[in-house]
């Protein structure tokens, strides 16, 4: 026996050397290299299922399938991008001066000819959706994270069902993981109703099958290729502030109506041919909104791009603010980077607002981000805690003129893990509507400073410092 065991263990220490030497090669950074090279080495046991669950920051499987639409349907991506060539705003014309460059890391130019309305809560935004739903003539293509078939749930689907029975095109994508509780015959149930439903699953191929690190966090609906909803809400009660536990929800969605909700429909067909290998139809024939000329940009981001374009989104964003930088998110815990581009603001004059939620919904990220925080202590940089109610929105805004809402929070899993969205604005109208919601979300919290922490007992200290070197995975 006691061979059989010595056995084993040498063929995990072999198995641990080996996977080390895979880490040096693939983790992208070196103290994430060190990390796991350390543990897989010294503990192989423990090591090894994390690393091969939660170690792989490439998702080669869906850019694999993205250049097989490439090949396969060029004629068409043409004929789309065609579509949207006369409402292109040339990088010199976009203001201010550094958000051109935005267009080059989404791989998307900025659209004019739109009309853009900020959705705060809840309540407005799936009115806002539901209402859209009842308009549609063509096809309605809905992605969400989390998806529950409560009573929003049920709402979204009766409306989306009965469109469906009208002849409308309806595809819904839902991820896998996020939306555990849509068991399989839950889902029979609405495709006999006729809506297309499908998940993301990211585990699914045999070499991918181990790797749970990879989500589709994005929260789209498209109706008709011609209004487009993005930004943080999933669907289920406690999004319309209806679980006790966490009270008021505060979230934003955007309503885009013209050529940028077209970008939105790009994105929801790659990830539903990833998901089914089939091409959608939609509607391609972009058209701006009636006496509209807002700028927007989407940009796509996850583990299959061949840069982190979501931690080059918002490097440069930080870097282009002149006087005021507000950052919402409810999970904050920045890496090395973003953190210096934030005391790098601060220290070129930039007031630097962080609104971060006071209840905590994950403990462990919650924890973490008070340990990141004490890095943060320059006069310019102020941090508020949320006391309304759950603050889960995705918002950034850049001086006058500047915006972003969407699905990406300030973490290691959305800019480097997960299949984010967001919404780039250009715009001095919509900014100030982001900027009045955010005074007012800045009334319902507490600043907190250094001393904060410094003055709780040794204990939370210990597990937020604990905490923070979980942060790339968490």
């Amino acid at each position: 026996m006691n061979w059989i065991l010595s056995a084993i263990y040498i063929a995990m220490e072999v198995a641990g050397i080996l996977s080390a030497v895979h880490a040096i090669f693939t983790v992208r950074t070196a103290q994430g290299t060190i990390a796991w090279v350390v543990g897989l080495v010294a503990f192989p046991l423990l090591g090894l299922p994390l690393y091969w669950m939660f170690g792989s920051r490439r998702f080669d499987a869906h850019s694999l399938a993205m250049k097989e639409v490439l090949c396969r349907h060029q004629e068409k991506i043409h004929e789309i991008h065609s579509e949207m060539d006369p409402f292109r705003v040339d990088r010199s014309a976009v203001l201010p001066s550094r958000v051109g460059d935005l267009s080059a890391i989404a791989g998307q130019c900025f659209l004019e000819g739109n009309k853009l309305d900020l959705l705060i809560d809840g309540e407005a935004t799936f009115s806002a959706i539901i209402d859209e739903i009842g308009r549609a003539q063509h096809c309605i293509y809905v992605q969400f994270y989390i998806m529950r078939e409560d009573g929003l749930g049920l709402h979204l689907l009766e409306a989306l069902a009965a469109k469906a029975a009208e002849g409308v095109d309806v595809c819904f994508l839902f991820d896998s993981l996020g939306s555990a509780a849509m068991k399989p015959a839950i889902i029979q149930k609405w495709r006999s109703r006729g809506l297309r439903m499908a998940t993301f699953c990211a585990h699914s191929g045999w070499r991918d099958r181990w790797r749970l690190n990879f989500r589709n966090h994005r929260k789209n609906v498209i109706v008709d290729g011609l209004v487009g909803f993005v930004g943080g809400h999933n669907v289920g009660d406690e999004y319309l502030g209806q679980n006790p536990k966490y009270g008021a929800w505060c979230d934003t969605h955007a309503r885009v109506e013209g050529p940028s909700a077209m970008q939105l429909q790009m994105v929801f067909a790659a990830d539903w041919f990833f998901a089914t290998g089939e091409i959608i139809n939609g509607r391609w024939d972009a058209a701006p909104s009636h006496s509209a000329s807002q700028r927007a940009l989407v940009l796509a981001s996850g583990p299959s791009d061949d840069h982190e374009r979501c931690t080059l989104f918002f490097l440069n964003v930080i870097s282009m603010a002149e006087r005021r930088l507000w950052i919402a998110s409810p999970y904050f815990v920045p890496d090395e980077g973003i953190i210096q581009a934030l005391q790098l603001a601060a220290i070129r004059g930039v007031e630097v607002r962080l609104l971060l939620p006071m209840k905590p919904d994950q403990i462990l990220v919650w924890l973490a981000s008070f340990a990141i925080l004490t890095e943060l202590t320059h006069p310019n940089i102020h941090i508020h805690r949320y006391t309304g109610g759950f603050l889960h929105q995705k918002v950034l805004l850049v001086d006058e003129t500047f915006a972003a809402i969407g699905t990406a929070n300030f973490d290691n899993r959305s800019f480097r893990l997960n299949f984010e969205v967001t919404l780039a604005v250009s715009d001095a109208d919509f900014t100030i509507q982001v900027a009045t919601m955010l005074q007012d979300d800045f009334a319902r919290s507490v600043e907190i400073s250094r001393d904060d922490y410094e003055s709780r007992p040794f204990h939370f200290k210990a597990g937020a410092q604990a905490a923070r070197l979980l942060a790339p995975i968490l």
